[in-house]
């Protein structure tokens, strides 16, 4: 009978710290993505495409190392003051030889990243994708096009890594559309 009256005292705290707790405002990097590890056949043959995606998008190498097995490269946008890194890993030997398989169970589909407008996406494709197409470092899918099945506005080129994994470089100004329609309607 005490064990269950400490339960239900126990769980009417908790209810009252989540409800006290709505009324905050949330942390500004609460919810981001920490940190995403890209599994790749080899971290050096990456490291041309990588480094010029992420150079360009605002990213720097914070940390690195190459051969004696285990091969990485940490990228992080310092000037968000957040912990968000993105991290280029070697594929584990007994899986190396397995392609990436677009849909299958722990691929990632694609990743797209936000552009700042529509001449952000162009300068992108021909700064960036064009070059390393040209050297035989990524495949470019579509360059930049206009994609109304996604949206009004959504403007974007895709392309792939050395390893055939897909990426996106989009501008989507429904984004702000429906964020100021969220906030119109909580303001009613």
């Amino acid at each position: 009978m005490l064990l269950r009256l400490l339960l239900v005292l126990a769980s009417l705290t908790i209810a009252s710290q989540l409800s006290a707790d709505e009324t905050k405002p949330m942390p500004l990097h609460r919810g981001l993505i920490h940190h995403q590890s890209i599994v790749v056949s080899s971290v050096s043959a990456s490291h041309p495409f990588y480094s010029a995606v992420f150079t360009y998008l605002g990213y720097e190498l914070a940390g690195s190392q190459y051969g004696d097995g285990h091969e990485f490269e940490d990228w992080k946008p310092w000037r968000l003051d957040s912990p968000q890194e993105i991290s280029i890993v070697k594929a584990d030997p007994k899986y190396a030889a397995q392609k990436h398989q677009k849909g299958a169970v722990g691929n990632h589909h694609h990743m797209a990243f936000c552009a700042e407008s529509r001449e952000d996406v162009d300068r992108f494709y021909k700064e960036v994708l064009v070059p390393l197409e040209k050297a035989g470092h990524c495949t470019i899918q579509d360059p930049p096009v206009d994609c109304p099945e996604y949206g009004e506005g959504y403007y974007a080129t895709f392309f792939f890594d050395p390893d055939g994994l897909k990426y996106e470089f989009v501008i989507n100004p429904n984004y702000l559309r429906k964020k100021a329609e969220r906030d119109q309607s909580k303001a009613e």
